[in-house]
């Protein structure tokens, strides 16, 4: 919204000035209906810096003077992506003679039609709105004080019609604004000025208004110009409560920034980004804009009818052939990203549908974003977290996540990746560390039934995927871990099963024995993986075992057997193979082949996975070395 209030604002402010500098040309005649457009186009000329043209200047003296101008063209900066920076079909003004005795101009009516303005950056980031004599042009740093404008003419009534405003993006995008009809009129020079814009951006209808501060006030540069605005689109309001220290520019402004939307699709369009989720979206906070700097701080709103605060919303404008900069920092209450982004459910009151979000990695965002956010509960798929923290940034061919943590599983997961292009739409890179997870729940996560075993588990892992969505990507997702125990505990009978036990064939074992660790070495490669080494050590005995596994139907087989050293003289150590789905496994004897047991005997394989992986296998007392 800011681009677009600066468009329409500077075209309420650029027609005055070029009448003024016309009626000022028509001063020096003395004869009515004399042609003036050479004289006006070379004073204009020499007042901005830029080539300007007329067709024809028709002055009708009088107490109050008529000057009727068409044909109006203003030349583009050097290096522009148009010969014309602005023109201007025809325009009526009438202006006071008696004030003009004391230096005084007074525009008493001004009405124009048919203004285009194209206001765009070169490729060395000078501004083609920046002229000459501008204190803040495209060299010079940002000036201290506001500039002076009490030699601005007195205006009281402006009219403009058939109009459009184009903002080409450093990226070459032309962002347009159909102004149908734009009136500023004030009753007196101490009255509030009352400003009415009706038009479109990008095709969404738009409507700005406000009754802003008085033309003698706009002439006064030494206090600050009230500036209030209201931009209505569809479902969306936008208002500026403030002042402006430079209200021809739409800068130094400070005041209070608020936005409500029952739906954001008119944001969502205007950005070129499509129509967007139905949510509803609040925001208010306090706003300035200085120079290249636009910020939005303190701010409180809410997100999908879910509380948020957003400590810092900043945009920096670019310079030197550099892309804008958005930094952002915001703290959600909750944040169910499958209500905001999944498809509707088709039943009264159901659940959304999944969310999945797309792997694209623009080669030179514009803006380069810097983010941080929190939620104190997170939904996204099949996830359901708490105590969310994530910062990222996103930069040419690269998003980048600098740190990840959340709480899930009855654990903390923390991680860092990078997503980058890839030819199926993103490629995923990640390392993450889960600690002091309850095995109970991440079993029942992957719904698996009741396991044997109890305590925290501890896993190190890395993800490498490439795909077009995030959800694709989990499906196809390359994965090395490390899972592991420090003490706990393990049901006795299954230390006996596994090790065959004869006593088992007269009582059944009940109970937990302590558990001194349990490790385990997965690869996984689009949700089919294996584990080996398993390895889990009791006080009455070590189980070892290889296992094979399919996530996504949900199935095992999986073989297990006693080390004999371990294991009491009561123990046959006959292995046993658990099979079949996860839910409801069949139990049965199983036999070790020559090269099962050679594997079981052998040095744990660690080699293959990374360093921070080895190390972490290396330090758990179920590791086998060798």
């Amino acid at each position: 919204m800011t681009r677009r209030t600066k468009i329409l604002l500077g075209v309420v402010v650029a027609l005055p000035l070029i009448v003024v500098g016309a009626a000022v040309a028509a001063l020096f005649v003395v004869l009515p209906r004399m042609d003036l457009a050479d004289r006006a186009a070379t004073r204009l000329t020499a007042a901005l810096g830029r080539t300007v043209t007329i067709e024809s200047v028709q002055v009708t003296p009088g107490m109050t003077t008529t000057i009727a101008l068409r044909g109006l063209r203003l030349a583009n900066i050097e290096g522009g992506s148009a010969p014309h920076m602005a023109t201007l079909h025809s325009m009526r003004a009438v202006l006071d003679i008696m004030p003009l005795l004391r230096g005084l101009v007074v525009l008493r009516q001004v009405e124009g039609e048919g203004f285009d303005l194209l206001l765009e950056r070169t490729a060395d980031r000078r501004r083609n709105w920046r002229f000459s004599g501008d204190p803040a042009g495209p060299s010079a740093p940002f000036a201290p004080n506001p500039p002076d404008r009490s030699g601005l003419p007195l205006l009281l009534d402006l009219k403009l019609t058939r109009s459009q405003v184009v903002f080409r993006t450093s990226s070459g995008t032309p962002l347009r604004t159909d102004l149908a009809i734009v009136t500023l009129a004030a009753s007196a020079a101490d009255q509030p000025l009352h400003l009415q814009v009706e038009g479109s951006y990008q095709s969404v209808p738009v409507v700005l208004s406000g009754t802003l501060g008085t033309p003698d006030q706009l002439r006064d540069g030494t206090t600050p110009f009230p500036y209030p605005l209201r931009a209505t689109a569809h479902e969306t309001v936008l208002t500026f409560e403030g002042t402006s220290r430079d209200p021809l520019n739409f800068d130094r402004l400070d005041g209070r920034l608020s936005l409500e939307a029952r739906s954001p699709g008119a944001i969502l369009t205007m950005a070129g980004a499509g129509a967007g989720p139905a949510v509803h979206v609040a925001l208010a906070g306090h706003f300035i804009h200085q120079g290249d700097l636009w910020r939005l701080t303190e701010a409180t709103g809410a997100l999908a009818g879910e509380a948020l605060a957003a400590p810092l919303l900043e945009l920096t404008e670019g310079a030197n052939g550099r892309p804008d900069r958005v930094a952002t920092h915001i703290d959600f209450t909750r944040l169910d990203l499958n209500r905001i982004l999944g498809a509707p459910s088709s039943t009264p009151g159901g659940d959304a549908a999944d969310a999945d979000i797309p792997l694209t990695i623009a080669a030179a965002p514009d803006p380069e974003l810097r983010a941080e956010a929190t939620a104190q509960h997170f939904r996204y798929a099949q996830l359901d977290a708490t105590n969310v923290r994530i910062v990222a940034e996103a930069k040419p061919g690269r998003i980048g996540i600098e740190a990840l943590a959340l709480t899930a599983y009855g654990g903390r997961i923390e991680a860092t990746g990078e997503l980058v292009p890839a030819p199926r739409g993103g490629r995923i890179t990640a390392e993450a560390a889960l600690n002091d997870a309850n095995i109970d729940t991440l079993r029942r996560a992957f719904g698996i039934r009741t396991l044997p075993v109890l305590g925290a588990v501890q896993a190190r892992t890395t993800v490498a995927a490439e795909a077009a969505t995030l959800n694709e990507a989990t499906q196809r997702a390359e994965i090395g871990a490390v899972v592991a125990m420090r003490g706990g505990s393990i049901a006795r009978e299954v230390i006996e099963m596994a090790s065959t036990d004869v006593r088992a064939l007269f009582r059944s074992a009940r109970g937990q024995t302590p558990m001194t660790c349990l490790l385990a070495v997965v690869s996984l490669r689009s949700g089919r993986g294996d584990a080996a080494p398993l390895r889990i050590r009791a006080g009455t005995g070590t189980i070892s075992g290889v296992a094979t596994f399919d996530l996504n139907r949900k199935t095992m087989d999986l073989v297990i057997g006693s080390e004999s050293a371990t294991t009491s003289d009561f123990a046959l150590d006959i292995p046993v193979r658990v099979s079949g789905a996860f839910a409801d496994p069949d139990i049965a004897p199983a036999r070790w082949s020559g090269e099962g047991r050679a594997r079981l005997a052998a040095a744990d394989r660690v080699a293959p996975l990374p360093a921070s992986l080895q190390a972490f296998a290396r330090q758990n007392p179920c590791f086998r070395g060798g």
